[in-house]
């Protein structure tokens, strides 16, 4: 929930640069758009079902026993929320993405408590913007990107 709310807070200059943010979770969206309309989000969440996105980029990895029935003590079963039998999460990841798909900066740890400074993503967007020589319209900053399933739950 804290990286929702601070990306919110950049959300103003990255949509001043022209471009978006868009966040790619496994959550289902019953669950996901209560949590957008609680946090007043103004950018969308979308859901990769059964983690097809993240695949794709090779970021899925299966929780070791300790943490599934940690999570199960908290309530959290990943079969509800994500509807996913097994206890698979992906490795949480920034992309910033050009117009035409190309992917100008990433940034992955496969230890997930670690997480690139939301300020780091305004910081590369200005210098793809500066660099392409562009006003900002056609870059779009972003999660992950890739097939999935939309949910604008504003």
């Amino acid at each position: 929930m804290m990286e929702l709310e601070a990306l919110q807070e950049i959300h103003s200059q990255v949509s001043g640069l022209g471009a978006q943010i868009v966040v790619l979770t496994p959550e289902l969206e019953r669950y996901t758009r209560a949590l957008h309309n609680k946090l007043n989000l103004t950018y969308d969440i979308l859901t990769d079902l059964h983690l097809t996105t993240a695949e794709e980029f090779r970021l899925v990895f299966v929780l070791p026993d300790y943490l599934r029935d940690l999570y199960k003590s908290f309530g959290k079963t990943l079969d509800r929320f994500h509807d996913e039998r097994e206890y698979r999460l992906p490795m949480p990841a920034r992309y910033v993405i050009d117009m035409e798909g190309i992917i100008r900066a990433a940034g992955v740890n496969a230890d997930y408590t670690i997480r690139p400074e939301p300020s780091e993503i305004v910081r590369q967007l200005r210098a793809l913007t500066i660099r392409l020589g562009h006003t900002g319209d056609s870059i779009r900053g972003g999660k992950q990107s890739g097939e999935c399933h939309a949910n604008t739950s504003r």
